[in-house]
């Protein structure tokens, strides 16, 4: 059983059913396993300042929610909606444990994101079509089959979603499409680009080291302002107009064997 956070009051589920009637309010509560939240409708609700404490959670609807300054222990989120909810100050990552939370088959459509921590953890078959993240840490998450794409009709699909000044260290994003994405200020070292497509995908003004690029997809995006180091053309699938400043084809060319000398 896991315990509560001593800082704050554990939640009865009698407590839960009546605010859930009554404002959907909850702060400074701690909810345990003692308390269930598999099935429930907690849409609307607001979090301050809480502690889930509680190793699974199965079926929950949280859209529209709010998350304040919470804190998550290594909890797995299975099939639970979270479109439209907004974390701010959120924590997923245990610094005990070293482990961080898994959304398993999670509707995070157009999510935002500040100032949140969800290093080491897991998006597994998510869908995060127009997720908007500020400031967060995706340090060795791994995007397991999650789409950012959503299907207008049978022949339009759009991908769609915005990072700014994120991390993403040792992050895996193998098989993903981040095609159309956005990336401002955002950091990329030993991370994994494998058979992503990143087709007229966004990333300005980023600290790109060691990636890996194998048969990644880099046609029309956009690198501009981006520190790559390690990047070659050679390994990738694509990048028929690649758009890079002045200053970083010279090394481009250098890795491509291709000598840059002054007229």
């Amino acid at each position: 059983m896991t315990k509560a956070d001593p800082a704050r009051k554990p939640l009865r589920q009698d407590e839960l059913v009546e605010r859930l009637k009554t404002g959907r309010v909850f702060q400074g509560v701690a909810i345990t396993s003692e308390v269930t939240l598999d099935e429930l409708d907690l849409s609307e609700s607001r979090f301050e300042d809480c502690a889930f404490d509680l190793p699974n959670v199965r079926g929950a609807d949280f859209s529209g929610a709010q998350f304040k300054d919470c804190r998550f222990s290594p909890v797995r989120l299975a099939s639970c909606k979270f479109a439209g909810a907004r974390f701010e100050g959120a924590g997923f990552f245990d610094p005990e444990s070293k482990k961080g939370a898994v959304f398993a088959f999670c509707d995070l459509r157009e999510v935002e994101a500040e100032k949140c921590n969800f290093a080491v953890g897991a998006f597994e078959r998510c869908d995060l079509h127009d997720f908007k993240a500020r400031e967060c840490s995706f340090r060795g998450v791994r995007f397991n089959g999650s789409s950012f794409a959503k299907a207008i009709s049978r022949r339009v699909v759009v991908t769609r979603a915005r990072f700014e000044a994120c991390n993403f260290t040792f992050t895996d994003f193998a098989g993903v499409s981040l095609a159309h994405c956005e990336f401002q200020t955002c950091k990329f070292v030993d991370t994994a680009f494998f058979d992503v497509d990143l087709t007229d995908a966004i990333l300005r003004g980023c600290s790109i080291e060691k990636a890996e690029w194998e048969r990644a997809n880099l046609t029309r995006a956009d690198l501009r302002g981006s520190t790559i180091s390690g990047l070659n053309l050679a390994v990738l699938s694509g990048y028929a107009g690649l758009a890079i400043g002045e200053s970083q084809q010279t090394e481009l060319l250098e890795r491509l064997g291709v000598s840059v000398s002054p007229d």
